[in-house]
């Protein structure tokens, strides 16, 4: 279902869909609207404009899969990462981190934080199906 703001929420019988969930949380919608045209087709996208509603929703519909703007307001990627890592049924879901800042300190900064992939906006569509593939396949043959 489609909000008057523009995002999108699921219904619960959206969840019992065969198709994955991964959850994409940015403070902007433009950016929200491209990752969901490059994934919708695909992969069941529900949306998080900042990272306490992030949070909300990762719990309420336990995604496969997290793609987190590292600059969000009310919680940062980095907040929302944490409290994921330390939750027992979300601490497995692979976390990918999308930033503006392509700095070497911000990336190791990144992945020294429990994200499974970091990469610089605006990543190209090829790309970033390859990194939700290769994600979702590496941790769902872990558990």
């Amino acid at each position: 279902m489609k909000l008057e703001d523009g995002r999108h929420i699921v219904q619960s019988n959206e969840i019992t869909s065969l198709r994955r969930v991964i959850l994409i949380a940015d403070d902007k919608q433009s950016s929200r609207d491209l990752l969901r045209a490059i994934l919708d087709d695909k992969y069941l996208v529900v949306e998080a404009a900042d990272g306490e509603e992030a949070l909300l929703i990762a719990c309420e519909v336990s995604p496969h899969l997290v793609i987190l703007d590292i600059h969000m307001p009310k919680k940062d990627g980095f907040g929302v990462v944490k409290e994921l890592r330390k939750d027992p049924t979300l601490q497995d879901v692979p976390i990918m981190a999308l930033t503006a800042s392509a700095s070497l300190d911000e990336t190791e900064r990144i992945m020294n934080s429990g994200f499974d992939a970091c990469f610089v906006k605006p990543i190209g569509p090829a790309k970033l199906r390859d990194a939700v593939a290769t994600l979702l396949q590496s941790k769902s043959s872990i558990t």
